[in-house]
């Protein structure tokens, strides 16, 4: 795999793996930690890229610009190819095209491009919608023929299930559609149960789910995406919810007690570890050899 391209490399994970899975990953140091944990690909997370970028929760407002630049950090820290969430496209056939031209220039394995309304939001937010199927229509035709790298996955979501005057069957039926206008896999959000996860596994064609910590998908393994017929997981949340729950246990122990010696250990790494993830000894190496230090 070493001489194949991102894209290459992601869909010979697919063919030669019955189940494939990742992490969500949303700036450089998580996607470095998620690569030297030994993923082999990593999902790039709209929602966790607003929320640990600017802050502020899956609404639609982290623009194409914000995304491209964070991009180009992660990429430069990593070598396994990457899934990119592109939410609804950026606005149109044009943005859509920008988006996959620059994204294969970059480096990006494919994307996943949805079926909400602008300015979308998150699936577990109430009041979300989707947009007539046509719309979605455009969106796909709009990314396979901008697309010049044949390799480049296009992963077609549909958050139907979410819209409280849609749902599954509706979901289902977008999928298939989705599949057949030319999408390589599909993501089928929010499924109610094992009935509904089995559903999307027997469509016949890659379909991603989401294990959602707290939701109805929280309680499966990969394991049991696999038994249901999934080829595809993502762990969309579970970065940043664990990250944000650590940091207010120490900014409380902080604000309250003045110190951290108080928690246990083993909620801080060491000094090396901290280096060794960060590229410390790379750097050192370089500047050695540069000024020629013995």
């Amino acid at each position: 795999m070493e001489n194949l391209s991102r894209a290459a490399m992601f869909r010979k994970l697919l063919k030669e793996k019955s189940i494939i899975c990742a992490p969500a990953v949303y700036d450089p140091i998580s996607t470095r930690m998620a690569e030297l944990a030994g993923f082999e690909f990593l999902f790039v997370s709209g929602s966790s890229m607003a929320c640990t970028n600017i802050g502020t929760a899956d609404v639609g407002v982290f623009s194409y610009g914000e995304y491209r630049n964070t991009l180009l950090n992660m990429l430069n820290v990593s070598t396994v190819p990457m899934i990119v969430d592109m939410d609804t496209g950026f606005g149109g056939p044009v943005t859509i095209r920008r988006a996959i031209r620059e994204y294969e220039q970059m480096g990006i394995a494919g994307v996943m491009i949805e079926d909400q309304t602008f300015p979308k939001r998150c699936a577990y937010y109430d009041g979300l919608r989707v947009v007539p199927i046509e719309e979605m229509k455009v969106r796909i035709e709009s990314a396979l023929k901008a697309r010049r790298d044949k390799d480049f996955f296009i992963l077609a979501r549909t958050d139907a299930a979410a819209d409280d005057t849609k749902g599954m069957e509706e979901a289902l039926k977008r999928a298939k559609l989705f599949h057949e206008w030319g999408a390589d896999g599909v993501y089928v959000s929010t499924p109610k149960s094992e009935e509904d996860i089995k559903a999307i596994g027997q469509l016949g064609f890659p379909c991603a789910i989401i294990i959602t910590e707290g939701s109805a998908t929280g309680h499966y393994s990969v394991a049991d995406m696999e038994r249901l017929g999934i080829k595809m997981v993502f762990f969309a949340q579970s970065l940043t919810r664990a990250c944000i729950r650590t940091m207010q246990v120490v900014l409380n122990e902080i604000r309250t007690k003045g110190r951290t010696d108080t928690l246990d250990p083993d909620m801080f790494c060491s000094q090396e570890t901290r280096a060794s993830v960060t590229g410390l000894q790379e750097y050192m190496e370089f500047e050695k050899e540069i000024l020629h230090i013995d």
